[in-house]
């Protein structure tokens, strides 16, 4: 690959895929997994929609990586040890270049929200540039950043669940939207404690430097909301008891093993830590993939019985 293609492919973030493209990704997949149990969407479909909202979170990942880069190009090039190699920091890709390159990205991104209904088309103009656009600026601005970045994410629940059943169910929606909030959250902040140091000496407002000390007690917190969210999610949604324990219970525990086994103040751990949560939404996401074929036949079965 010439080195230009090879630094415009870094920017995205591809090169390390899934990794990072997942943490936008499985918002889309909760609540599309969800959705697609709610109606009982048939197998087939199931499969085709989740590659189509992989695609659309690893594209919405790659443009916020753009973003992030463009505006963090010159703290990148003199503060922080790992990302100082990035492409537009080191001059590999100009400004110019990653603006054509965000533009492609976005407009690719908008041809898919427009795919998905008016109703799904008017969520994404507004979630994308949430997630994508502002989230780079939250470190500036806020000592949460993470936990924007939770909510940001989460707008792809509503677009999901609406895109799939043409409804606003509201109170699903809202719970497992801020189940997502809590993971992506955790995760965020796990990933953030490898800068800590390169943080505290730029004045960067992060979640791992504002919580110290506390960030295990913090976290907790966050995975017993996650716990209890995703639980009265599946109760409106009428999940079965193998729900609660493969897609509720288990990854809650990890969550929690996670989070009081990992060493903070080792940037290697913390990157490990981070890469082995892909363990808790395949698990998580499996079993409700599963159980949308079960309702999808238990239905069929019904009405060829009504005849």
């Amino acid at each position: 690959m010439p080195s230009k293609a090879r630094s415009l492919f870094e920017l995205t973030r591809l090169h390390w895929f899934p990794v990072g493209s997942d943490l936008i990704f499985w918002p889309f997949g909760w609540g599309f997994l969800s959705a697609a149990y709610h109606v009982a969407l048939p197998m087939n479909e199931v499969v085709k929609d989740f590659l189509f909202y992989a695609l659309l979170g690893t594209l919405a990942h790659s443009a916020g990586c753009v973003i992030n880069d463009m505006l963090d190009r010159d703290f990148d090039r003199k503060v922080v040890e790992r990302s100082k190699d990035r492409p537009i920091a080191s001059g590999a890709v100009s400004r110019s270049e990653a603006s054509v390159l965000l533009a492609v990205l976005v407009a690719a991104i908008y041809y898919m929200f427009s795919t998905a209904g008016t109703a799904a088309f008017s969520i994404g103009v507004v979630g994308l540039p949430a997630c994508g656009g502002a989230y780079p600026l939250m470190k500036r601005w806020m000592y949460w950043p993470s936990l924007f970045l939770g909510f940001a994410c989460s707008w792809a629940v509503p677009f999901t669940w609406v895109a799939t059943t043409g409804q606003f169910n509201w109170d699903i929606i809202l719970t497992i939207a801020i189940a997502s909030c809590c993971w992506t959250c955790l995760y965020d902040t796990i990933y953030a404690c490898q800068d800590m140091k390169d943080d505290e000496m730029a004045g960067v407002k992060s979640m791992a430097v504002s919580l110290g000390e506390v960030i295990r007690p913090a976290l907790s917190l966050f995975d017993l909301t996650f716990f209890g969210c995703l639980s009265w999610a599946g109760y409106l949604n009428g999940q079965r008891l193998p729900f609660y324990l493969i897609s509720v219970i288990a990854p809650f525990l990890l969550c929690l093993w996670h989070i009081w086994s990992f060493d903070q103040h080792d940037p290697k751990d913390s990157w490990k830590t981070f890469m082995v949560r892909l363990d808790i939404v395949t698990c998580a996401q499996s079993h409700i993939i599963l159980c949308s074929r079960r309702v999808a036949m238990a239905r069929r079965w019904y009405a060829l019985d009504c005849l």
